[in-house]
């Protein structure tokens, strides 16, 4: 091909193999899809979810029945203290299908087992008055599958499929999932996104989310088009969607803290590794004073000796103050930012995973066209770029305009308890400057 020529518009033999490879995807099974689809019921009702979470490699290599969380979800109050729920999804109906008590007593323990606040049990045969009586006395809810499609048919019409959410979503996740496979680097950070970062604590999951972005950045070459390509952009969608979920969880720390405690608090947890910062720096003082000791004995100038102290101390990574900063003004917008999750979820799955913008009545349920997800969707853009943590595909969707053909007020809808209660703010003029 000559200069300035454009590349052919037919698919090349390599595209072709990509979607034979892809095709090869073993279809998931009904239980899968219908799992997929309680997730995105929760999604569209106002939680963030997710389906099918690995918990054999977060509890390796301790022997596990139970494979997987069928859902997990997570929902931000007013002060944006985050809480967990979890799901049980059965679609059996023969002799042998479990049955609703049973399930109610293992979700209960896998609900303690997790940390989650609360549960909810799908199952085919309609639960009696008094098992459902039993699951409210578990703190958990029971529904029949005839009752999860009545509330999917009144919350889920003319949004199924958006984002990483569906029966398509789950496809997606499948064929990266199997790509990822072949590929030693790429196998790990599946599963640490399948798996090990729903459960991590807020900072951890932040430290190696950024590290994850900054690897697959690396890697990205907006070239390729071929399994590698869907499979970087699919862990691209979701690592950006997970390290947004972490750090309004850190946001509403910031609440109750003043500015520089917060800021402590922040570099603190971000340098801390096995060993907790308070207990780390007991450890250093003591080897600072044995090292002085050593050096004082060894005549060393004095100076030398005072650049030796703290040497032990484990620094924050470069970009903690600007991730301070990201997530003071996240919590100074605590109203908008309850929603942030969620309106990045279902941003980056469509844009950077699925090819195409977000579908009008989808941006407009979850409140993306307001400017205050504007305004922070320019303020993560910009922490990302400042960590060397975004390439460009991944940029231009959190700060792309969302197209919208109308006037909000004829096509918006009541968004579920998180975007119609709060004022919005004025936009601001002109973009964050976070230094990295």
């Amino acid at each position: 091909m000559q200069q300035g020529q454009t590349a052919p518009s037919h698919p090349t033999s390599e595209a072709r193999a990509s979607a034979i490879r892809a095709a090869r995807t073993k279809a998931p099974d009904p239980g899968e899809i219908l799992e997929a689809r309680v997730a995105q019921l929760w999604y569209w009702e106002g939680f963030y979810s997710r389906s099918a979470v690995d918990l054999t490699r977060h509890f390796h290599p301790e022997p596990l029945q139970i494979t997987d969380l069928d859902l997990l979800a997570f929902d931000f109050n007013p002060q944006l203290s985050r809480s967990k729920y979890i799901g049980e999804v059965k679609s059996g109906t023969g002799k042998s299908a479990p049955k609703a008590l049973d399930r109610l007593i293992w979700l209960r323990g896998l609900r303690e087992l997790v940390g989650a606040e609360s549960g909810e049990l799908t199952i085919a045969a309609p639960p009696s008055d008094r098992t459902r009586e039993m699951a409210r006395a578990l703190g958990l809810v029971a529904q029949s599958v005839q009752d999860f499609e009545r509330r999917e048919q009144e919350s889920v019409t003319g949004l199924a499929d958006c984002g990483a959410h569906g029966p398509s979503g789950l496809l997606l996740r499948l064929r990266a999932r199997d790509t990822c496979r072949t590929d030693p680097e790429l196998e790990r950070a599946h599963g640490f996104l399948r798996s090990g970062v729903w459960f991590l604590e807020p900072f951890t999951a932040i430290k190696q989310t950024v590290e994850l972005l900054r690897r697959i950045k690396r890697r990205w070459d907006p070239r390729m088009q071929d399994d590698e390509a869907q499979a970087l952009r699919w862990l691209l969608a979701e690592s950006a969607s997970v390290l947004t979920l972490n750090l309004v969880t850190v946001s509403g720390l910031s609440l109750t803290l003043e500015r520089l405690r917060f800021s402590q608090l922040v570099n603190d947890r971000l340098a801390e590794g096995m060993i907790p910062m308070p207990q780390m720096r007991r450890l250093s003082d003591s080897i600072d004073k044995y090292v002085n000791g050593v050096l004082s004995a060894a005549n060393i100038p004095a100076d030398v000796r005072t650049s030796a102290i703290g040497a032990f101390l484990p620094e924050p990574p470069d970009w903690a103050d600007p991730l301070t900063e990201v997530a003071w003004r996240l919590g100074r917008s605590a109203p908008a930012a309850r929603s942030l999750p969620r309106q990045i979820d279902l941003l980056v799955f469509e844009r950077v995973a699925r090819l195409r913008d977000v579908p009008e009545q989808a941006a407009r349920r979850v409140g993306l066209e307001r400017h205050d997800a504007t305004r922070l969707r320019n303020l993560l853009a910009a922490f990302l770029r400042g960590c060397d943590a975004s390439p460009d595909v991944l940029n231009d969707a959190l700060v792309t305009a969302i197209p919208l053909t109308a006037p909000a007020a004829e096509h918006s809808r009541p968004v579920p308890s998180q975007q119609l209660l709060y004022p919005e703010q004025p936009p601001t003029s002109s973009e964050p400057k976070i230094a990295p």
